[in-house]
């Protein structure tokens, strides 16, 4: 499923701690899942559905591009005080979350850096891709 992203010292730590790798890569994935407990801001409806599809509450994903600017989307969900950004890892997704960034920084909205910096070491460059 995930195995290509999955980097090579992960894979001999799992084999070294007699884990398969691909157990090591379904673990590693349902654990980042299990982390999805805060709002979760994607790019787009393929990143809502690859989430859905793994069983992420619906009401936690907030999905950018549907008709709002980036202001509007953190205002409305400003009543929180963190909240989760899973852009993809290219460029364009690192600009937008940096945008993010300051933007929560205006609403008083910290980001919960952990499910991203898993997404990270587990190379998934896409959330679409889960």
């Amino acid at each position: 499923m995930i195995s290509g992203y999955i980097n090579a010292s992960v894979r001999a730590a799992a084999i070294d701690g007699g884990i398969e790798p691909m157990e090591a890569d379904e673990q590693a994935l349902a654990d980042f899942l299990d982390s999805l407990d805060e709002l979760i801001i994607v790019e787009g409806i393929n990143d809502e559905k690859a989430l859905l599809r793994h069983g992420v509450d619906p009401d936690l994903i907030v999905v950018l591009n549907k008709g709002q600017t980036l202001e509007q989307t953190v205002e409305a969900i400003s009543v929180v005080d963190r909240a989760i950004i899973l852009t993809d890892m290219d460029r364009a997704g690192k600009e937008l979350r940096h945008k993010l960034i300051r933007l929560f920084g205006l609403y008083g909205i910290r980001e919960h850096k952990k499910p991203r910096e898993l997404f990270a070491r587990l190379h998934l460059s896409h959330v679409e891709g889960l």
